[in-house]
């Protein structure tokens, strides 16, 4: 099929099949999806542009559905959330104004794909030997200590700040710069420390075109030591500005593909609903070493996807998409098996419970305890 914006021809099913694996990767994740959808499209021959553009895009649909699905469990933490936007919105027109001049210039193709490369690769690296390190030696959680820690304790700026509010209103007007934020379990930290990292994570999203989840998110886990089912609802909150303003922003030039959008998210709304389903059976270690193969496999398929057009050689080419569709996807259909063997698991629970109560009822009499008369 041809799409005359991004002036690239992709088969629809291929697009739909991300889509299904970015959804589900997006609700079981807590992640945007972005590293998939604007690494997929580079793989796929779409212009970095629109591959970015479109990319944001897709990482705001996604991540509405998925949030609202987070936000009914209880996964989302509104205060720390807030904080991490108030940083990423700047951050993000730093990023788009850095991706235009790199367009103008005609690098954003190789620096783009280059700063993925090596981002997912190191990510996607770190967070799987954490993994095998845990599943090894299995320690305790020690929110207290390490990264978390020092992030909790760490002071910028005042610890309150007075704003000027005429005495009549009643209003002290003093701002309290240390919150606590109580979905994450942190009894203290500095305002700055999530406003900080949401500019950082704004930039790097809009430069590649994603929702930042994939840096966010393990931020939260292992930075600020916050429990896997919060730091993904919280992360998802956050995408959502992310993604819609990153959208509006490349699609005021042109640069974004509605069309490629639509079929990818007609299938990411169904994966979307079943990954956020399969968080609450899945336990965080797998979460997270899920994640971590997802990633890395992220890096290798974009790398080898760069070397490709570099050489010009369609077999890498074809090697790299088989290799982000094949293990991406594989990772999705073990998301939905563990569901699936999960609900299995309970409705036979269920069903094992129904028949003992049936069983109790048929034993006691139903007109209550037998009476008993004595003769004298």
């Amino acid at each position: 099929m041809y799409f005359p914006i991004a002036d690239v021809v992709i088969s629809p099913l291929l697009l739909a099949l991300l889509g299904m694996i970015v959804g589900t990767m997006t609700g079981f994740f807590g992640v945007g999806g972005g590293f998939l959808i604007t690494g997929g499209l580079l793989v796929l021959g779409v212009p970095t542009i629109y591959a970015v553009g479109t990319g944001l895009l897709m990482v705001m649909g996604t991540a509405i559905t998925s949030t609202l699905r987070h936000r009914r469990l209880g996964n989302v933490d509104l205060r720390l959330a807030a904080l991490i936007v108030c940083g990423t919105v700047p951050g993000v027109f730093a990023g788009e104004r850095v991706n235009s001049v790199l367009a103008e210039a005609g690098i954003a193709g190789p620096v783009v794909g280059a700063v993925y490369f090596v981002l997912l690769l190191s990510l996607g690296s770190l967070m799987v030997g954490n993994w095998l390190r845990r599943l090894r030696y299995r320690p305790g959680p020690g929110v207290g200590g390490g990264l978390p820690g020092w992030f909790q304790r760490v002071r910028i700026g005042p610890s309150r700040l007075r704003l000027p509010v005429p005495a009549f209103t009643g209003i002290t007007g003093e701002v309290n710069l240390r919150p606590a934020f109580h979905n994450a379990g942190i009894a203290e930290m500095s305002a700055l420390v999530p406003a900080f990292a949401g500019f950082v994570i704004g930039f790097i999203a809009a430069l590649l075109g994603a929702g930042g989840g994939f840096l966010l998110m393990p931020f939260l886990v292992y930075g600020l030591g916050i429990p896997p089912a919060v730091a993904i609802g919280t992360d998802l909150f956050q995408i959502i500005i992310t993604g819609t303003l990153g959208a509006f922003l490349y699609s005021l030039s042109g640069s974004v593909d509605p069309v490629i959008a639509v079929i990818m998210f007609a299938s990411a709304s169904v994966g979307t609903q079943l990954g956020a389903l399969a968080t609450r059976f899945v336990n965080a270690s797998r979460i997270l070493g899920l994640f971590g193969v997802t990633v890395l496999n992220a890096g290798v398929a974009v790398g080898l996807g760069q070397l490709a057009q570099m050489l010009g050689v369609a077999r890498l080419e074809q090697v790299s998409r088989g290799l982000l569709l094949g293990v991406s996807g594989g990772v999705a259909i073990t998301i939905l098996a563990l569901l699936a063997i999960a609900v299995v698991a309970r409705a036979r629970r269920g069903r094992r419970l129904a028949l003992l109560r049936a069983a109790r009822r048929r034993r006691t009499p139903s007109d209550g305890p037998a009476r008993v008369t004595v003769q004298r």
